[in-house]
């Protein structure tokens, strides 16, 4: 029997031009302390969760505000192709990320994108200006991320898993992963533990290799380091 593989996509960074969690977090916080946070997360002196945690907790936006900024953000424009491939074949598709839902929902629909299942932490509006970040996907074991990434992948066992990202916390699933596409940090990790990747810096080299390879995975083309 053919086992069909299984994309897994992260999305700041990756699906879109730039990490716009980061954007938003540096456009919508009252002050600078989101910058220390963040450099005691990259340092590992805090989790992922609770970086994310005081970052969204100390942004000062309504929802409607947000919501528009999000309608002018623009996704990769190979990532339609991909899930049209995808879908002709059978091939599922899913978003992994440390962003939240409603954000990447938002993303998604503004650029004509529905159905597509996401695996990332939720949000809600505690009043007007005030975020509430929820994280039901966190586990201890995997600190780097405010979403255990990689056990969203392991519900695919068996399969072909092709995963692509771009940060420290898509390392988890990026090891967990049968074929990997990385870029940025994730890139310099993996290069760093030898591990194969794929290079890419657009959807586009993700889009050649499925429509090069198909679903067969009879022969893998040649792994790239990063140089």
């Amino acid at each position: 029997m053919l086992h069909r593989p299984v994309l897994f996509f992260d999305f700041d960074n990756t699906l879109t031009d730039g990490d716009l969690l980061d954007e938003l977090i540096e456009t919508y916080s009252p002050n600078e302390a989101w910058r220390d946070w963040e450099h005691a997360w990259a340092a590992g002196q805090l989790s992922g969760r609770d970086c994310l945690r005081l970052q969204i907790q100390n942004m000062r936006v309504s929802r409607n505000t947000l919501f528009e900024h999000l309608e002018r953000v623009r996704i990769d424009p190979a990532f339609p192709e991909i899930v049209a491939w995808a879908r002709r074949h059978g091939v599922p598709v899913n978003i992994v990320s440390d962003s939240f839902l409603p954000l990447i929902v938002q993303v998604l629909r503004a650029n004509g994108m529905d159905g597509i299942p996401i695996f990332a932490n939720e949000l809600a509006f505690a009043s007007p200006d005030r975020l509430l970040p929820m994280f039901p996907f966190y586990d201890p074991a995997f600190e780097r991320s405010a979403n255990a990434k990689a056990r969203h992948l392991a519900a695919y066992r068996g399969r072909r898993i092709i995963f692509a990202g771009d940060g420290h916390s898509d390392l988890d699933a990026a090891l967990a992963a049968d074929v990997v596409f990385a870029k940025s940090t994730l890139a310099r990790e993996l290069d760093a533990r030898g591990a194969a990747f794929y290079p890419f810096d657009t959807l586009e080299p993700v889009l050649a290799f499925l429509e090069t390879v198909g679903i067969s995975f009879g022969a893998l083309p040649a792994y790239t380091r990063a140089p």
